[in-house]
């Protein structure tokens, strides 16, 4: 057999799917469309209804909660802090909690993303 330096067969999908998978687990998640759904509700908004993606660190209950105290009453809750999306339609706002209170609000250790469900009032 020659020991020319080449991967046999076997080895080298082996060392290839593990660059892939490299690869992938190297490749951060969209923060939306990776978390947990939270369910939806009734919004204020120029949409019908509103879905609750909870991003990390909080849970669906109180992810809900502080979409719904923002959404209905423009108040922010618990030292959560809440921005509205401008022109990233069918996303309404973040929200976010702990952290250096600096930069995305979704990037926080605490985080949450409410979007538009179905066709905005007037679309």
């Amino acid at each position: 057999m020659s020991t020319s330096g080449r991967i046999p067969g076997g080895a080298a999908i082996g060392v290839t799917g593990l660059l892939v998978l490299a690869l992938t687990l190297g490749s951060p998640p969209d923060p939306v469309d990776a978390k947990e759904s939270c369910g939806t509700y009734e919004s204020t908004s120029i949409y019908e209804r509103a879905k609750v993606v909870a991003i990390r660190g909080v849970s669906c209950s109180k992810a809900l909660r502080v979409a719904k105290r923002f959404d209905q009453d423009s108040e922010e809750i618990d030292g959560w802090d809440c921005g509205l999306a401008h022109d990233d339609l069918p996303r309404l706002f973040s929200c976010g909690k702990g952290g250096s209170g600096s930069g995305p609000l979704q990037d926080r250790p605490n985080a949450l993303v409410a979007r538009g469900v179905g066709q905005p009032d007037g679309g």
